[in-house]
């Protein structure tokens, strides 16, 4: 399974924030949820902003595949993280928002 996050508001004063990565998803019976992130934009960006985004995205994942019993290996690929506009929060609520609709389209 694929995930494509985009979600980008940056004329909140105070509130704005850029969401943005590309995920492969690998389903698995085992209740064990795990993220790697494998590539980040820029190469330079913050090491604790990456880690900060890896665990949102793990607990967006979670609360989604808790429901469903059901684990999973998450591979992101092209983790966008701005240096102004990054907030964590964002990043677990687009997970699950985009995992909920991921699964709802599946046959």
């Amino acid at each position: 399974m694929q995930l494509n996050v985009s979600d980008i508001n940056q004329m909140a004063s105070g509130g704005s924030y850029v969401v943005a990565y590309d995920a492969d998803i690998e389903l698995s019976d085992a209740p064990l949820i795990e993220v790697e992130v494998v590539a980040i934009d820029p190469a330079d960006a913050d090491p604790e902003l990456v880690e900060m985004a890896r665990l949102a995205i793990l607990e967006g994942a979670s609360a989604v595949l808790s429901q469903t019993g059901r684990g999973a290996f998450v591979r992101v690929h092209r983790l966008v993280i701005h240096p102004t506009d990054f907030q964590p929060r964002h990043f677990a609520r687009c997970t699950a928002v985009e995992l909920r609709r991921a699964f709802a389209n599946m046959p």
